[in-house]
């Protein structure tokens, strides 16, 4: 790959007044690991201030190609031109994982970027201090400069980390590269960083937006690009493209055409589980059943309790009082393995806390149900490719073959297997904390569809705990919305729609 400087060519055909706009070109790069193409002669121009959305399936790309701008990976072959021929500060990253150490105060966390000021080898804190008061006045970020970064919201955190890698840009112009910058937050903590990203254009910034939220895109971008199978699909200003073209363009069909499955009209019988008046650190007297084959979901805003409830009744907290009973079996102090045991399979919000690092594809499928694969002196080793082969299959798991490592998959197939691990066991309920974050609209329906034919073929029960309220009103049964720890409102039938959902979230 070569990084051209556009003094010495002028063989790259592009106008001084065409250098003047432009940020960053990429050119015809190529990217293959093995015998897997990541990237297929992929084109790509950053203006400055504009908002440009880089969106695709997962697997189709997108990661490579930002992993390229860092420098992580190197290109196989093409091009990232410089039209200004500034240097590598002049492109900065924000990534799912934010980079921020917990414990350290916001001060510590923004002088990472920048270096210490220091006098005689001590650090002069009262000026960080007052710059850390700057930065966060500036980026209007609500939080003190002594505050731990673990005890800010989402939204501050990813509010700090943006304004850590500005900081390490030019006061005007640069490149700045957000990848799923609001995938952990809701609508309303999204609306801020959105409008933060509208600041950061009126400075000149190139803004390299890559989301699964297509609302956001039409919202705030000015051009798109669209990958598939690591090749560009299409490129061009977002004007001319509504959501169902942006969904067509990303999984290669008319959004017709994409398999919905309808609501379970069917009960199984009696409560596969009962909560009843379950208090915990903010969840508070919250009751509520769950049927065989029913998909329940819960929505509400960070805060709300919605992600403390699922570890409540799987055992990962301790409840301050209150009554879950599971297959009528009352539990009492239970565990996580407990629950486990019992027939409850969990995937967590932190996609990295629901698989095994280091393992393969095929290790984690199996580890949640080891006792299946088992022969006399062992693993069976067609046994475990069998049960691996058959998750793949059921979910459509993209994954070059089932010994490569659970982290080279994309982030969406990571959590396919995930999921997979917990349906092969005799799982009676599954609890799924943010199932399809950071998933494409097409991966999204493909587990939904799975986890419904499941339902329905072997009565299992799903709590669905998610911020998308368009996916709680389209793939549950009923949805229930919390606020302040407590259920406030409840939908089921033809009341279950997304903007009656929105609205009693937002509390109208």
């Amino acid at each position: 790959m070569n990084l051209v400087d556009p003094a010495q060519s002028a063989a790259n055909d592009v106008g001084v007044e065409r250098q003047g706009s432009i940020a960053i070109e990429v050119r015809n790069l190529h990217k293959r690991f093995g015998a897997t193409y990541a990237l297929r002669g992929v084109d790509l121009v950053l203006k400055g201030g504009c908002v440009h959305a880089l969106l695709g399936a997962n697997g189709c790309g997108k990661s490579t190609l930002v992993k390229v701008l860092a420098g992580y990976h190197s290109a196989d072959s093409g091009e990232i031109i410089r039209p200004n021929a500034v240097g590598e500060t002049s492109i900065a990253f924000v990534h799912q994982d934010l980079g921020l150490v917990g414990p350290l105060t916001v001060t510590e966390n923004l002088a990472f970027a920048t270096g210490f000021q220091t006098r005689m080898g001590a650090i002069k804190w009262a000026e960080e201090h007052r710059r850390a008061e700057r930065i966060l006045q500036e980026y209007k970020i609500d939080c003190s400069p002594r505050e731990a970064v673990s005890a800010l919201g989402p939204a501050e955190q990813t509010m700090i980390a943006i304004a850590r890698a500005m900081s390490s840009l030019p006061t005007r112009g640069g490149v700045l590269v957000l990848d799923e910058p609001t995938a952990r937050l809701p609508v309303n903590e999204a609306d801020r960083l959105i409008q933060l990203v509208r600041l950061l254009k009126t400075r000149g910034v190139a803004v390299l937006y890559i989301t699964h939220r297509l609302d956001e895109v039409l919202q705030l971008a000015d051009e798109v690009t669209v990958l598939r199978d690591g090749a560009r699909v299409h490129c061009g200003p977002i004007q001319s493209l509504g959501r169902n073209e942006l969904v067509r363009l990303i999984v290669g069909k008319n959004v017709e055409t994409i398999k919905h499955v309808a609501r379970s009209t069917k009960s199984f019988g009696s409560d596969l589980l009962a909560v009843a008046d379950l208090s915990g650190q903010r969840v508070q007297q919250v009751s509520l059943s769950i049927e065989p084959g029913e998909l329940l979901g819960i929505a509400g805003l960070v805060g709300s309790g919605r992600s403390e409830l699922g570890r409540l009744i799987f055992g990962l907290q301790r409840p301050t009082s209150g009554k879950i009973t599971f297959q009528k079996e009352d539990l009492i102090n239970h565990s996580s393995e407990d629950a486990v045991a019992g027939g409850m399979g969990y995937v967590p919000q932190e996609r990295a806390k629901g698989i095994f690092g280091g393992l393969s594809v095929e290790e984690n499928t199996i580890l949640a149900n080891l006792q299946s694969v088992m022969a006399r002196f062992g693993v069976s080793t067609s046994r475990s490719k069998q049960a691996a082969t058959d998750v793949v299959s059921q979910f459509q798991v993209k994954a070059e073959s089932l010994d490569v490592p659970i982290e080279a998959l994309s982030g969406g197939n990571q959590q396919k297997v995930s999921l997979g691990k917990w349906l092969r066991r005799n799982t009676k309920l599954m609890i799924l904390d943010e199932p399809t974050q950071g998933i494409d609209v097409g991966a999204r329906t493909e587990i939904f569809h799975v986890i419904r034919r499941l339902a329905r073929e072997r009565g299992i029960g799903a709590l669905v705990l998610d911020s998308d309220l368009d996916i709680l009103a389209e793939h549950c049964d009923r949805v229930l919305v919390m606020a302040r720890g407590r259920i406030v409102k409840a939908f089921e039938g033809a009341a279950l729609t997304a903007d009656a959902v929105r609205l009693a979230v937002y509390g109208h």
